[in-house]
């Protein structure tokens, strides 16, 4: 009997397992991975922010930067001087993301990406709703935030610190989090094939009521 098909189908997770594994330990020194955009935004990355220039305004979204974070080009807006931060991430396609910070770095982070969710950890809270527009996921987030305040008391004031800055601190609590967990590659190789589906479309107060 040929048993390559099934060395096959076991290879496949265990290669898969050690690709999450390479990526946690990237993302453990995340100022690696930031590197400012060569050139800045592409022209037709420029024109589909265009395109949100009049609502930005409207909620007093105002551009802070631009950088490209493994993959993934990023454009921040911030609103104000509040710890309040909207972004265009460019990838495949573009899709938007919301966060909120504390001074200790708990976060509501709320996205219009599927992908929400592989790398929790204790003080990040997070809601996903694919494919929704710029605007509904700003209105989404905003409810998120006022949930939490009512719950939990949170109060959001402005932070010191560059997004940059908070962006890889928050980013090493959540990888050094991760890692220190039993099977972690596993652990997130089920949270992308099963939880990140039960948690879509679960606002955070359907999460926390």
């Amino acid at each position: 009997m040929d048993y390559t098909p099934l060395l096959w189908i076991a290879a496949a997770p265990a290669a898969i397992l050690g690709q999450i594994y390479l990526l946690g330990r990237k993302m453990s020194e995340p100022e690696k991975m930031l590197l400012p955009v060569a050139g800045g935004l592409t022209a037709q990355q420029r024109e589909m922010i265009s395109h949100h220039k009049d609502w930005l305004a409207s909620v007093g979204l105002e551009f802070r930067t631009c950088f490209q974070f493994g993959n993934i080009q990023v454009a921040v807006f911030q609103q104000g001087n509040l710890p309040r931060f909207f972004s265009f991430m460019f990838h495949q396609r573009i899709t938007f993301s919301v966060e909120s910070y504390l001074e200790d770095l708990t976060v509501l982070d709320t996205s219009s990406s599927g992908s929400l969710g592989l790398f929790p950890r204790p003080g990040a809270y997070a809601q996903s709703f694919p494919n929704v527009s710029a605007e509904e996921t700003w209105r989404r987030h905003l409810e998120g935030e006022a949930h939490l305040t009512r719950k939990f008391g949170f109060a959001w004031v402005p932070l010191k610190r560059s997004y940059e800055e908070i962006m890889l601190a928050a980013v090493r609590i959540r990888m050094k989090y991760n890692r220190s967990q039993f099977l972690w590659p596993a652990r997130v190789l089920y949270r992308y094939a099963v939880t990140r589906h039960r948690i879509a479309n679960r606002s955070i107060a359907q999460q926390f009521p």
